[in-house]
């Protein structure tokens, strides 16, 4: 089972559009990098979805 970036980086592997992205993600220190993107995104997500009127579920 994956989880974090590496989940999405299969998920985008599926999807014509977004495969060469997942395909680089194989890649190691890209793989890294989407890892602390997705660790920030996660930081300020519940600010986004206040911002954008939804609620945060704890």
């Amino acid at each position: 089972m994956l989880q974090g970036a590496a989940a999405f980086a299969a998920m985008w592997r599926a999807i014509p559009l977004l495969r060469p992205l997942g395909l680089a993600a194989r890649r190691r220190w890209v793989l890294a990098l989407l890892e602390r993107l997705y660790t920030l995104f996660l930081r300020v997500r519940p600010r986004i979805q206040r911002l954008a009127g939804g609620r945060v579920s704890s």
